[in-house]
């Protein structure tokens, strides 16, 4: 019984020190530069059901990623509670978050493409437009995600 508890105290001191190790060598590497950003844009539309497992999903991805995680909303008139949602999330996880409203689905497109062509250099920018199955893919942490 002893023995058991040992092995386990020890192979716990040993998974908190890795994880001390690896923190220092990936600040070494870094240096003073701030953590890169990581840009999702999602295209919406009365996406209340789904928005706070995104938020979350994102939120986590990028904190496994070392990474800042920086949101942009591109809704196209919802008459549900998926703005609320997303800025509520938002203040929980400290995440940045911009909302862009539009008349229409053309014109979420539109604006959808301009951000994606301002992309940043060391920016990682995920896309969803939430009315596509295949873009579901890019959600972290689902059954057939390819992140």
């Amino acid at each position: 019984m002893i023995a058991m508890l040992l092995w386990i105290v020890g192979c716990y001191g040993v998974a908190v020190a890795t994880v001390h190790l690896m923190h220092r060598l990936q600040k070494k590497l870094r240096g003073d530069k701030p953590a890169p950003w990581m840009h999702v844009i999602v295209a919406t539309h009365n996406d209340e059901r789904h928005m706070e497992w995104i938020v979350r999903a994102y939120c986590w991805f990028a904190w496994l990623k070392g990474r800042r995680l920086h949101l942009t909303m591109v809704d196209s008139g919802s008459m549900d509670a998926t703005i609320d949602i997303v800025w509520r999330m938002a203040r929980r996880y400290d995440v940045t978050c911009d909302m862009m409203s539009v008349s229409s689905v053309k014109e979420q497109m539109e604006v959808v493409t301009l951000l994606e062509k301002k992309r940043q250099v060391e920016e990682i920018q995920f896309v969803l437009y939430l009315k596509r199955k295949e873009d579901w893919r890019k959600v972290p942490f689902m059954a057939g995600s390819s992140l």
